[in-house]
Protein backbone atom coordinates (compact mmCIF):
# COMPACT_ATOMS: atom_id res chain seq x y z
CA UNK A 1 0.00 0.00 0.00
CA UNK A 2 1.25 3.64 -0.79
CA UNK A 3 1.05 6.61 1.90
CA UNK A 4 -1.81 8.05 -0.24
CA UNK A 5 -3.25 3.85 0.64
CA UNK A 6 -2.82 4.37 3.83
CA UNK A 7 -3.79 8.17 4.55
CA UNK A 8 -7.40 7.48 2.94
CA UNK A 9 -7.99 4.77 5.44
CA UNK A 10 -7.39 6.78 8.21
CA UNK A 11 -9.18 9.07 6.92
CA UNK A 12 -12.36 6.81 5.87
CA UNK A 13 -11.80 5.70 10.07
CA UNK A 14 -12.01 9.74 10.91
CA UNK A 15 -15.56 9.72 8.90
CA UNK A 16 -16.99 6.96 10.40
CA UNK A 17 -17.31 5.15 6.65
CA UNK A 18 -16.42 1.53 5.77
CA UNK A 19 -17.67 -0.09 8.75
CA UNK A 20 -17.70 -3.14 7.48
CA UNK A 21 -14.63 -3.68 5.89
CA UNK A 22 -12.43 -1.67 8.93
CA UNK A 23 -12.67 -3.70 12.47
CA UNK A 24 -11.14 -2.11 15.21
CA UNK A 25 -10.10 -3.65 18.41
CA UNK A 26 -8.94 -1.02 21.04
CA UNK A 27 -5.22 -1.79 23.05
CA UNK A 28 -4.94 1.90 24.45
CA UNK A 29 -6.80 4.83 24.83
CA UNK A 30 -4.27 5.47 22.04
CA UNK A 31 -4.08 2.84 19.96
CA UNK A 32 -6.54 0.28 17.94
CA UNK A 33 -5.24 -2.79 16.27
CA UNK A 34 -7.29 -3.53 13.36
CA UNK A 35 -8.04 -5.75 10.47
CA UNK A 36 -8.73 -4.35 7.26
CA UNK A 37 -11.12 -5.81 4.37
CA UNK A 38 -9.78 -3.71 1.18
CA UNK A 39 -12.90 -4.95 -0.53
CA UNK A 40 -16.06 -6.58 0.63
CA UNK A 41 -15.99 -10.21 -0.98
CA UNK A 42 -17.83 -10.43 -3.89
CA UNK A 43 -19.24 -13.43 -6.16
CA UNK A 44 -17.07 -12.10 -8.94
CA UNK A 45 -14.09 -12.46 -6.86
CA UNK A 46 -10.92 -14.41 -9.03
CA UNK A 47 -10.56 -17.63 -7.17
CA UNK A 48 -7.01 -16.81 -5.79
CA UNK A 49 -7.87 -13.67 -4.91
CA UNK A 50 -6.73 -12.93 -1.57
CA UNK A 51 -8.67 -14.06 1.23
CA UNK A 52 -7.31 -12.53 4.67
CA UNK A 53 -7.26 -9.08 6.10
CA UNK A 54 -4.57 -6.29 6.82
CA UNK A 55 -3.40 -5.96 9.88
CA UNK A 56 -2.79 -2.51 11.34
CA UNK A 57 -2.12 -0.14 14.14
CA UNK A 58 -4.24 2.82 13.96
CA UNK A 59 -3.30 5.90 16.19
CA UNK A 60 -5.01 8.87 17.80
CA UNK A 61 -4.83 12.16 19.03
CA UNK A 62 -6.63 13.50 22.80
CA UNK A 63 -9.44 14.52 20.70
CA UNK A 64 -9.82 10.62 19.68
CA UNK A 65 -9.17 11.32 15.51
CA UNK A 66 -6.87 9.01 13.90
CA UNK A 67 -3.82 10.78 12.96
CA UNK A 68 -1.39 7.84 12.08
CA UNK A 69 -1.43 3.93 10.80
CA UNK A 70 1.19 1.44 11.23
CA UNK A 71 0.79 -1.44 8.81
CA UNK A 72 2.27 -5.06 9.89
CA UNK A 73 3.38 -7.04 7.12
CA UNK A 74 5.07 -9.53 9.00
CA UNK A 75 8.68 -8.86 7.54
CA UNK A 76 8.34 -5.03 7.26
CA UNK A 77 6.20 -2.22 8.65
CA UNK A 78 5.03 0.51 7.00
CA UNK A 79 3.69 3.91 8.68
CA UNK A 80 2.95 7.08 8.38
CA UNK A 81 1.26 10.19 10.47
CA UNK A 82 -0.96 12.62 8.31
CA UNK A 83 1.31 15.42 7.55
CA UNK A 84 -0.62 18.22 9.68
CA UNK A 85 0.33 15.77 12.72
CA UNK A 86 3.82 15.02 12.16
CA UNK A 87 6.35 16.29 15.09
CA UNK A 88 4.51 16.16 17.78
CA UNK A 89 5.56 12.48 18.60
CA UNK A 90 2.13 10.31 17.88
CA UNK A 91 3.63 7.58 16.59
CA UNK A 92 7.17 7.11 18.39
CA UNK A 93 5.27 6.90 21.84
CA UNK A 94 2.79 4.56 20.70
CA UNK A 95 5.78 2.34 18.89
CA UNK A 96 7.58 2.68 22.23
CA UNK A 97 4.31 2.21 24.65
CA UNK A 98 1.55 -0.26 22.82
CA UNK A 99 2.95 -1.15 19.28
CA UNK A 100 6.10 -2.97 19.35
CA UNK A 101 4.89 -4.63 22.68
CA UNK A 102 2.33 -5.98 20.72
CA UNK A 103 3.93 -7.28 17.57
CA UNK A 104 6.51 -9.27 20.05
CA UNK A 105 3.63 -11.59 21.38
CA UNK A 106 4.40 -13.84 18.16
CA UNK A 107 7.56 -12.80 16.58
CA UNK A 108 11.09 -12.70 18.23
CA UNK A 109 12.60 -9.74 15.78
CA UNK A 110 10.99 -7.13 13.74
CA UNK A 111 12.62 -6.00 10.34
CA UNK A 112 12.19 -2.93 8.23
CA UNK A 113 13.43 -1.53 5.19
CA UNK A 114 13.68 2.69 4.36
CA UNK A 115 14.55 2.91 0.53
CA UNK A 116 14.93 6.76 -0.29
CA UNK A 117 14.21 6.18 -4.17
CA UNK A 118 10.33 5.09 -3.11
CA UNK A 119 9.97 7.37 -0.19
CA UNK A 120 11.86 10.27 -0.96
CA UNK A 121 14.65 11.24 0.85
CA UNK A 122 13.63 13.31 3.42
CA UNK A 123 10.79 10.50 4.77
CA UNK A 124 13.94 8.38 4.83
CA UNK A 125 15.49 10.48 7.45
CA UNK A 126 12.26 11.19 9.30
CA UNK A 127 11.92 7.05 9.37
CA UNK A 128 15.49 6.46 9.80
CA UNK A 129 15.55 8.77 13.22
CA UNK A 130 12.23 7.30 13.99
CA UNK A 131 13.31 3.63 13.59
CA UNK A 132 16.55 4.04 15.51
CA UNK A 133 15.25 5.97 18.60
CA UNK A 134 12.54 2.88 19.02
CA UNK A 135 15.69 0.86 19.24
CA UNK A 136 16.21 -0.98 15.49
CA UNK A 137 19.72 -1.00 14.36
CA UNK A 138 20.58 -0.58 10.82
CA UNK A 139 22.33 -4.06 9.25
CA UNK A 140 23.02 -2.95 5.88
CA UNK A 141 22.18 0.11 3.45
CA UNK A 142 18.35 -0.23 3.54
CA UNK A 143 17.65 -2.26 6.45
CA UNK A 144 17.09 -2.21 10.27
CA UNK A 145 16.58 -4.88 12.88
CA UNK A 146 14.82 -4.84 16.30
CA UNK A 147 15.29 -7.79 18.03
CA UNK A 148 12.41 -9.08 21.19
CA UNK A 149 14.86 -8.75 23.94
CA UNK A 150 14.23 -4.97 23.70
CA UNK A 151 10.14 -5.03 24.44
CA UNK A 152 10.31 -8.31 26.32
CA UNK A 153 9.69 -6.66 29.67
CA UNK A 154 6.01 -8.69 30.26
CA UNK A 155 3.74 -6.30 29.43
CA UNK A 156 0.63 -7.25 27.30
CA UNK A 157 -1.67 -6.03 25.16
CA UNK A 158 -4.68 -8.02 24.92
CA UNK A 159 -7.35 -5.47 23.89
CA UNK A 160 -10.73 -4.54 25.29
CA UNK A 161 -13.55 -6.62 24.27
CA UNK A 162 -16.60 -4.97 22.95
CA UNK A 163 -20.23 -7.48 22.87
CA UNK A 164 -22.76 -6.92 19.85
CA UNK A 165 -25.93 -5.44 20.57
CA UNK A 166 -28.75 -7.74 19.45
CA UNK A 167 -28.97 -5.93 15.91
CA UNK A 168 -25.89 -6.54 15.26
CA UNK A 169 -26.31 -10.28 16.58
CA UNK A 170 -29.20 -11.06 14.24
CA UNK A 171 -27.73 -9.00 11.51
CA UNK A 172 -24.91 -11.74 11.61
CA UNK A 173 -27.40 -14.24 12.53
CA UNK A 174 -28.97 -13.83 8.90
CA UNK A 175 -25.21 -13.62 7.18
CA UNK A 176 -24.37 -16.93 8.32
CA UNK A 177 -27.89 -18.55 7.38
CA UNK A 178 -27.03 -16.71 4.09
CA UNK A 179 -23.77 -18.50 3.54
CA UNK A 180 -25.43 -22.00 4.40
CA UNK A 181 -28.48 -21.59 2.09
CA UNK A 182 -26.31 -20.74 -0.83
CA UNK A 183 -24.33 -23.66 0.01
CA UNK A 184 -27.48 -25.84 -0.13
CA UNK A 185 -28.46 -24.14 -3.96
CA UNK A 186 -24.70 -25.53 -5.07
CA UNK A 187 -25.17 -28.80 -3.35
CA UNK A 188 -28.53 -29.19 -4.74
CA UNK A 189 -27.29 -28.22 -8.60
CA UNK A 190 -24.30 -30.74 -8.24
CA UNK A 191 -26.94 -33.61 -6.91
CA UNK A 192 -29.17 -33.14 -9.58
CA UNK A 193 -26.49 -32.88 -12.68
CA UNK A 194 -24.29 -35.30 -11.12
CA UNK A 195 -26.60 -37.75 -9.00
CA UNK A 196 -25.65 -38.55 -5.29
CA UNK A 197 -22.29 -39.23 -4.49
CA UNK A 198 -20.23 -39.37 -1.54
CA UNK A 199 -19.18 -35.21 -2.75
CA UNK A 200 -22.34 -34.22 -2.78
CA UNK A 201 -23.21 -35.25 0.88
CA UNK A 202 -20.15 -34.22 1.87
CA UNK A 203 -21.61 -30.78 0.93
CA UNK A 204 -24.68 -31.29 2.72
CA UNK A 205 -22.88 -32.25 6.25
CA UNK A 206 -20.72 -28.98 5.20
CA UNK A 207 -23.95 -26.65 4.90
CA UNK A 208 -25.52 -28.64 8.12
CA UNK A 209 -23.14 -27.21 9.91
CA UNK A 210 -22.60 -24.02 9.27
CA UNK A 211 -26.21 -23.91 9.20
CA UNK A 212 -25.84 -25.19 12.72
CA UNK A 213 -23.50 -21.89 13.15
CA UNK A 214 -26.33 -19.74 13.10
CA UNK A 215 -27.37 -20.70 16.77
CA UNK A 216 -23.77 -21.70 17.90
CA UNK A 217 -22.93 -17.76 17.17
CA UNK A 218 -25.81 -16.39 18.96
CA UNK A 219 -25.20 -18.68 22.09
CA UNK A 220 -21.75 -17.66 22.00
CA UNK A 221 -22.79 -14.26 21.80
CA UNK A 222 -25.67 -14.17 24.99
CA UNK A 223 -22.94 -16.56 26.87
CA UNK A 224 -20.60 -13.40 26.84
CA UNK A 225 -22.80 -11.10 27.80
CA UNK A 226 -24.16 -13.58 30.87
CA UNK A 227 -20.29 -14.31 32.03
CA UNK A 228 -18.73 -10.95 31.96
Amino acid sequence: MTDQNLIAIIEKLNNREQKNLIFLRPLTHEVDYAKVWENTPSKTDAIFSPDLPYSFYFIKNDLGNYVAAVLDMSHDLHWIVIPEFRSNGFLSKSLRETILFHLFKDRDEQKISIKPAEIGLDNAKASERLALKVGFEKVNEFEYILKKDKYATGIKFEGLNREFDDIRIDELKKEINYIGRSLAVIQTELEMNYGVSEYSEDLKDLLSEIRGHVWKFEDFCLDFRENK
